[in-house]
């Protein structure tokens, strides 16, 4: 499989780096990935600056917390 890369800038590289060792960054990273690509196929006219990535809680019963 071929692999993509993309050059960041050094501060962004920085905080990537100086995030708490819990945070599995390349499954952000997949994720992220997934959603953009399902995108493009979507809508091939998109732009960088037209695409918005936010974050939203999961509302599954598996993240309710057991009493």
């Amino acid at each position: 499989m071929a692999k993509y890369t993309a050059s960041i800038d050094e501060d962004t590289r920085q905080r990537i780096h100086a995030l708490p060792r819990g945070i599995n960054f390349s499954a952000f990273m997949r994720k992220a990935i997934n959603v953009f690509v399902e995108e493009l196929e979507k809508n091939h006219d998109l732009k960088p600056e037209n695409f918005i990535i936010t974050c939203t809680a999961r509302k599954d019963a598996s993240d309710k917390k057991r009493r």
